[in-house]
């Protein structure tokens, strides 16, 4: 089976160049506790979570008006083809302790892929 069978969920994103301020408003309006960063390009560059933002600028006591998305981002990102299996995704995922990747179709991003997707994918074999 491939990631295009799958469910994905709608990409949630921020630009390189928003500020952490901006970052943080976005993650408020949903349930995840992740965002991913993209370029103009549309493309990937990298990967903020509610952790990073307390401990690279609440805890620091940086100015989140000031910083930028593309300052706080942890990188790189693992970008999943449209067309890869899922058998690999899901053991990739799991190696790496990741619980979502974005999911690229002629490298930009089309959608999230969560583990959870995965699994259920898995299950229904």
């Amino acid at each position: 089976m491939q990631i295009k069978e799958c469910v994905l969920i709608e990409p949630y994103f921020c630009k390189e160049t928003d500020t952490v301020v901006d970052v943080a408003k976005k993650l408020r309006e949903t349930t995840l506790r992740h965002i991913f960063v993209v370029n103009d390009a549309f493309q990937p560059t990298g990967i903020i979570s509610i952790i990073d933002i307390n401990n690279r600028v609440v805890a620091v006591g940086a100015n989140p008006s000031v910083l930028k998305a593309k300052d706080i981002m942890s990188k790189p990102v693992d970008i999943i083809n449209i067309n890869d299996d899922t058998l690999t995704v899901s053991n990739a995922m799991m190696e790496k302790n990741r619980v979502m990747c974005p999911v690229a179709k002629d490298g930009k991003m089309v959608g999230i892929i969560t583990i959870n997707e995965l699994l259920r994918r898995s299950e229904a074999k």
